[in-house]
């Protein structure tokens, strides 16, 4: 693989920060075992099976399974071959040439190559198609060139070194075109790629099942005959249905969920170290909370140490930003607003908000989101607010989020190989996933600037004085980076997590 120096040293330094930081799982010395069933609960809000149209959590574990990306990445973070088996970047980082491999097919026996590949880009940056991807790329990707039935040329707006870990996540995978044309919007739902996986059902609110492809191009791969996917409601039937060994894997679980299987013969649990960054937010253009102000009695009034106690069992970090120590572009100068009720007050008066005023916030699910509602709600009602909770089906919930149906919740996200795509996504005026409306004009020319460099500590620069100002601005308010776990049967091996924290199953065996 033949890269510049600048963008070795990006690959190193985020390689050897996240792996100091989740350290790497031992290799496992048994042979593998081919054949069985991996049975997945997961509290689905699966929508669609089209890559391209993706944004719910749940989909991209089923989606990993039935298509591949063009690089992929590694437990630390690192970015490695896939459907692209080396790739040159040349022109200062504005031209990155793909060599595809070879021999590989579509789950319908079409041929994947670069045809194909520059058609899936190009279907992204398509308005009329009306990818949410489209966001990512328009503003990097000039032209998607054929060289020749193996090779494909990227034609950069300018140097972009995420570009390579966007194209081992959603962005980069590959749908058969001809399935695409065959299924229309019908693709959602029977989705055709180059995976390890054939899709074969989804009967939506109970089962998803894909079976082994015996065409696959990854030499011994899978092991596994097939994968289903149980619709499970949330953690606690999750941790029953793995105890009577109905399920195989149940993930999203915090510290006391798994006060139950601790110690349980059969059952492994797998500490996820990269934790998912939790917290609340609003629409910050939209009243109240589009007043400072009142942005800050919330801030103040907030106790995340409370909260990790309730819902962490006490053992996660707080976090007073989006990014958590060990990678390359936190800052630990970094300080956000501390609990001090007396501060909320104040700024409730600043705020000028009238007593028994009433502020909706929405509570999905019934696990974790849930519960930091009613912590949040009983802390801001000691700082004089009236908050009133609205239950909401975990399912769907985000999508309302999205089109600004609800303004303020619990949220979360995973980190990503590289600081924007997060960074940018979230708290960039034009970031597809900004559902709070932020914008600031310093924050935009600072992540805009980030992003086209490849010099590491010049990047981190401009990464501090970006979060530093979205902190000050308050568009979320930081809660905490989560402790939690994936528990598995323990004949089910070659488990391991990536930090995006999207389990993939395609390497998994099952003994006897």
């Amino acid at each position: 693989m033949s890269l510049p120096a600048s963008m070795r040293l990006v690959n190193t330094v985020v390689a050897v920060a996240a792996a100091t930081l989740m350290g790497v799982t031992a290799v496992q010395a048994e042979t593998p075992v081919r054949g069985g069933t991996l049975t997945v609960g997961f509290p689905s809000d699966s929508k669609t099976m089209n890559p391209m149209f993706s944004v719910q959590f749940t989909e991209r574990q089923v989606l990993y399974l039935v298509y591949n990306t063009l690089t992929k990445l590694g437990p630390d973070f690192s970015i490695n071959p896939e459907l692209a088996e080396r790739w040159d970047v040349e022109d200062g980082g504005k031209r990155i040439v793909f060599h595809l491999r070879k021999n590989v097919k579509f789950h319908d026996g079409t041929d994947f190559d670069a045809a194909a590949v520059k058609w899936n880009i190009d279907q992204r940056l398509d308005e009329q198609v009306g990818s949410p991807q489209r966001k990512q790329l328009l503003p990097v990707v000039d032209s998607v060139n054929v060289l020749d039935d193996h090779t494909v040329e990227f034609r950069l707006k300018g140097p972009f070194p995420a570009l390579m870990g966007m194209l081992g996540q959603r962005v980069g995978l590959m749908v058969s075109p001809a399935a695409a044309e065959k299924y229309g919007e019908e693709l959602a739902s029977n989705p055709v790629g180059t995976g390890p996986f054939v899709f074969k059902e989804w009967v939506r609110g109970s089962h998803i099942t894909v079976e082994r492809n015996p065409d696959y191009w990854e030499e011994g791969l899978p092991y596994l005959d097939r994968i289903e996917f149980k619709d499970i409601s949330g953690a606690v039937v999750g941790v029953q249905r793995l105890k009577t060994g109905e399920i195989d894997y149940a993930g999203q679980l915090s510290p006391n969920d798994v006060r139950a299987i601790e110690g349980s013969p059969g059952i492994v649990l797998h500490p996820i170290k990269v934790g998912r960054w939790y917290s609340v937010q609003w629409q910050w253009d939209v009243p109240p909370f589009d007043n400072p102000d009142l942005r800050k009695v919330i801030a103040h009034a907030i106790d995340r140490d409370h909260i990790v106690a309730i819902t962490m069992a006490g053992k996660a970090a707080t976090a007073s930003g989006p990014t958590p120590p060990g990678l390359w572009w936190y800052d630990p100068g970094l300080e956000g607003y501390e609990h001090d009720l007396d501060k909320a007050k104040e700024y409730l008066e600043k705020a000028g908000y009238e007593p028994g005023t009433e502020i909706v916030l929405a509570a999905p699910g019934t696990g974790i989101y849930q519960k930091i509602s009613q912590l949040v709600q009983e802390q801001l009602q000691a700082a004089g607010m009236t908050v009133r909770l609205e239950p909401m089906a975990q399912k769907g919930w985000y999508g309302k989020v999205v089109k600004r149906q609800v303004n303020f919740t619990p949220m979360r996200w995973t980190q990503r190989p590289d600081p924007d795509g997060l960074l940018y996504i979230l708290f960039h005026t034009d970031g597809f996933a900004n559902t709070t409306h932020y914008s600031n004009a310093e924050v935009d020319d600072l992540l805009n600037r980030a992003r086209t460099m490849t010099d590491i500590p010049k990047r981190a620069a401009l990464y501090s004085q970006a979060q530093r100002r979205i902190v000050e601005d308050l568009p979320y308010v930081p809660l905490f980076f989560a402790i939690e776990y994936g528990a598995i049967r323990d004949d089910v091996h070659g488990f391991e997590w990536i930090p995006d924290q999207i389990p993939r199953f395609r390497e998994l065996w099952k003994s006897n």
